[in-house]
């Protein structure tokens, strides 16, 4: 009787194991396939509406909890201020960290600034940083010290407060406060705007957690690009028509989407570099290339 009642307990004590270890299974099977979240900092001046592939999010500043991914972000100003322009880009969301983004608002695309800044995992046990910027080929200087032209990737910086600037020709600097953390690499696309009585655009090409502070301000003219209407390119090349808004955007990939690069003027002439779906790439000064949408040009062969 007693060997009996010495199995009975002994097969409930194995069971109920078993039941725990189940329910421990379970838990972490449907932990594996919920979302793993990131934080999402928005700031821009003047306040504005947030939308997440086209889902409106709140209002700036803005800080919470979305799921890790990629998401076209659009930052749009109140009814009240339709004179400024809205702001559209691409983020990354990645697991347990920060992606952080500023936008001055202003007229335009052109005339507005703005950082993007986000942590990517590393095996270093130190920091790195990389920039992007646009325009790019900018100076970019890391606590006082030039580092060379954007895009620039630097490697083995220390973990600490620093001061990263850019500068460029044409457009404001913009300074920011940052924090790099050890086993990350910060990185940071900066939009730099255009300074007051420039003409033109030649712009070159795009793309736990850092901190950053508003950017500053102040600049020079930029020079306008070489070609002209009364002179002719190489051919086969494009002839800028009118448009509704008296100029055409230059972007940097052949879609409505893509973030602007420069604008053209009509009647301007632009040899074609290369073509894809309507739309013509174009070299609008001595070094930088943008698309145009053939809607609104006229191919000369």
């Amino acid at each position: 009787m007693i060997d009996i009642i010495m199995r009975r307990k002994l097969f409930f004590l194995l069971g109920l194991i078993g039941f725990i270890i189940l329910i421990i299974g379970l838990i972490k099977l449907v932990s594996g396939r919920s979302p793993r979240q990131g934080v999402l900092k928005v700031n821009s001046t003047p306040s504005a509406s947030i939308f997440l592939d086209n889902k409106h999010k709140g209002r700036t500043p803005f800080e919470d909890k979305v799921d890790a991914g990629e998401y076209t972000i659009k930052i749009v100003p109140d009814a009240t201020t339709t004179s400024l322009a809205s702001w559209q880009g691409k983020i990354v969301v990645a697991p347990s960290l920060l992606t952080y983004i500023n936008r001055d608002l202003a007229e335009s695309e052109l005339s507005s600034a703005g950082d993007v800044l986000w942590l990517e995992k590393i095996t270093s046990s130190k920091s790195e940083i990389s920039i992007t910027t646009i325009p790019d080929g900018a100076t970019f200087l890391l606590d006082d010290e030039n580092k060379g032209v954007t895009p620039v990737a630097i490697s083995s910086v220390t973990a600490a407060d620093h001061t990263m600037s850019v500068t460029s020709p044409g457009f404001l600097p913009r300074t920011l406060k940052v924090k790099t953390t050890a086993g990350y690499k910060l990185n940071a696309l900066i939009a730099l705007a255009l300074s007051s009585g420039t003409t033109n655009t030649p712009v070159a090409s795009p793309s736990s957690s850092p901190t950053a502070a508003s950017g500053q301000v102040s600049g020079s003219p930029t020079p306008k690009p070489t070609s002209t209407a009364s002179v002719d390119p190489p051919k086969p090349f494009v002839i800028i028509k009118d448009t509704p808004i008296g100029f055409l955007r230059v972007r940097f990939t052949p879609s409505t989407d893509a973030s602007i690069s420069a604008q053209v003027n009509p009647g301007e002439k632009y040899t074609i570099l290369d073509s894809q779906s309507g739309w013509y790439q174009i070299k609008y000064d001595s070094t930088n290339k943008g698309w145009v949408s053939g809607q609104y040009t006229e191919k000369v062969e």
